[in-house]
């Protein structure tokens, strides 16, 4: 009796130590994986006031900062397109969504309209436009077409100030008064697309600039994405011939640390634009409303 009695209490004693570490590796568990949520919570903030510091700093630099006693932050702020030939629209577009492209280039400190020998503006006469994911069907009823709208000046001081339009769809037979057809995709800037085409601007009417540092000419394309109702979808330009791109804007990259958790943000920093509302609203010689 002694002996089975000595077997009962090994067995409860087994039992008992079991669920104690089981209780004991769970607790363990659930600890790690709080202190890694916050330690991920603490990054994310971190890289968020990466983001903040570098959208006051604005000059492209790379700097980096403790903040408070569990965290820090290193960013980097580039420009985005300054004197290259290629830019890709960092975000995808939805129908009716518009992402405007630069002709000219923006003061540092103020973001006024510019030309000058210091930061020439757009010379040339021809862009070409691509869009859509590759594989994106040319003869689907949510087959993007896209409208390229450029804005242009013939004076120094914006008062005869025009815009022209050409809008391109790669379906055959959709009813519209759009230019059928699109060139073979290509890659702008790293990314790929389904459908190109170019954009003459002497054929539009534009006028084209003699010199960089002269302000007459075309401001900015309007690049306006259109039937893709289900799906958003990329777009991007690139020079064809003479001339360069002006810059488009910042990047900011902020990683953020915190313990043994890092959390990244991407953010881009684009130079404004009029709402696309704006593109439906007719204004009278006073600079009235008009319905």
């Amino acid at each position: 009796m002694r002996g089975q009695a000595l077997v009962v209490i090994v067995l409860i004693m087994a039992v008992v130590l079991t669920i104690a570490l089981s209780v004991v590796s769970r607790t363990v568990s659930d600890i790690n994986i709080s202190t890694k949520e916050d330690d991920s919570s603490r990054a994310f903030s971190a890289a968020e006031a990466g983001v903040e510091q570098a959208l006051l700093k604005g000059t492209p630099q790379t700097f980096g900062a403790e903040v408070g006693s569990t965290g820090s932050f290193n960013a980097t702020i580039s420009q985005l397109t300054s004197g290259g030939t290629e830019f890709a629209v960092p975000i995808l577009l939805s129908s009716g969504e518009i992402a405007p492209v630069w002709l000219v280039e923006h003061d540092d400190i103020t973001s006024e309209l510019i030309c000058s020998d210091l930061k020439p503006c757009f010379t040339g006469d021809e862009l070409k436009v691509c869009w859509g994911e590759p594989g994106t069907p040319s003869d689907s009823s949510t087959t993007p077409a896209l409208e390229v709208s450029v804005v242009y000046t013939e004076s120094e001081n914006f008062s005869t100030t025009k815009i022209a339009r050409a809008a391109y769809d790669p379906h055959p037979t959709r009813a519209n008064n759009f230019e059928k057809g699109a060139d073979g995709g290509e890659a702008i800037d790293g990314v790929a697309y389904e459908f190109c085409r170019k954009v003459n601007l002497v054929n539009l009417d534009v006028n084209i600039r003699n010199t960089g540092s002269a302000r007459p000419g075309p401001q900015y394309a309007r690049l306006r994405m259109l039937y893709n109702t289900t799906q958003s979808q990329p777009a991007g330009v690139k020079i064809v011939g003479a001339g360069n791109l002006p810059l488009q804007g910042q990047k900011v990259v902020s990683t953020g640390t915190s313990g043994e958790a890092q959390r990244s943000l991407e953010v881009y920093k684009l130079f404004s634009d009029l709402p696309p509302i704006f593109d439906y609203t007719l204004f009278s010689g006073a600079g009235g409303i008009v319905k």
